[in-house]
């Protein structure tokens, strides 16, 4: 089990092995799950890559509360536990094909072979802990495919109930999609740089109205990512814009240009390609996404149940530290 503590998912990422991390004193064997030990040195480096992961999705990168990630962490290993028993139990396991496969794409996850082999080395892992490791993990998947996740069912009526409860979801506002031309102006900017800027987007509305396709003069001076699309910005709805902007956008008229428009941002010319009218999404239109939805609603809600039920049914012993 060890390997994939590091490995986070696969080897797409590496745990840190900073040694500071204040962890208390870990026994050599943090519990028992049915009389298998979970040792400490697998707490340990769960505690590592999970702290790891929440400080970098917390806000300001803040470190976790340590006594709350020990609980995580232990009823996290608990969990593998308990599922990797029922795996063997059920003599649930991945085709060694499947298993290969699996390895080579960790092997190019982590930048080939090479690049693998040093990745272990730094941690004191070996490529058959491992494989060892991949192929739990998969057994694990496998079981909860089979006991739980293929179990569970939606029907045309629960959907249909979830659309017409909740319709707030499925309405679209009013949209326009256009493009734009825009000539930069730093803030700060000397009345003479606005006077250039303001010169240069006034003789591109020239060469427009004198017949040059607008995303041609675009591509060619647009000083923004989308010039590459000719000024295309897509389809946008109300408060996604600067509202300089879009109060012009939603006035004009498909197949317009405006006049000159300053925003914060600088000069823009802006062509409206299209509009589409503010709606609610038929039922027909979004019943495969609201089946989705409720699906893997039911199947949290199935895992957490079968879970909690092996547990019940397990001796877990936990060691106070």
């Amino acid at each position: 089990m060890g390997a994939l503590l590091f490995l986070g998912a696969w080897g797409v990422a590496m745990a840190s092995e900073d040694k500071s991390e204040k962890q208390g004193d870990v026994p050599k064997v943090v519990a028992k799950v049915n009389g298998k030990s979970i040792s400490g040195e697998e707490y340990k480096k769960l505690f590592k890559q999970m702290e790891a992961s929440q400080a970098q999705q917390g806000p300001g990168g803040q470190v976790p509360d340590p006594k709350a990630l020990k609980e995580q962490v232990m009823d996290r290993l608990i969990t593998i536990e308990v599922l990797s028993q029922r795996a063997e139990e059920l003599k649930i396991k991945p085709d060694p094909k499947e298993l290969d496969q699996k390895m080579e794409e960790i092997k190019q996850n982590v930048g080939g072979e090479e690049a693998l082999k040093e990745a272990l080395k730094a941690h004191g892992i070996s490529l058959q802990e491992l494989r060892a490791d991949v192929q739990r993990s998969m057994s694990i998947q496998k079981l909860l495919d089979q006991e739980v996740f293929e179990k569970v069912t939606v029907d045309k009526a629960e959907a249909k109930g979830f659309y017409d409860s909740n319709p707030q979801v499925f309405r679209i506002p009013e949209q326009v999609r256009a493009r734009h031309i825009v000539i930069r102006v730093k803030q700060g900017a000397s009345e003479q740089e606005k006077k250039q800027a303001r010169a240069e987007i006034e003789k591109a509305a020239e060469r427009i109205k004198k017949g040059e396709p607008f995303e041609n003069v675009a591509r060619e001076i647009s000083q923004d990512g989308s010039a590459q699309k000719g000024g295309d910005l897509g389809y946008f709805s109300r408060g996604q814009m600067v509202p300089e902007f879009e109060n012009v956008a939603f006035s004009l008229e498909k197949g317009k240009v405006s006049p000159v428009v300053e925003t914060q941002f600088g000069y823009h010319l802006i062509k409206v390609e299209d509009k589409r009218e503010a709606r609610t999404l038929g039922f027909e239109e979004v019943e495969p996404k609201i089946e989705e939805f409720l699906r893997q609603k039911k199947g949290e809600e199935s895992l957490r149940v079968y879970v909690n039920g092996l547990k019940s049914q397990a001796k877990i012993e936990r060691a106070s530290f």
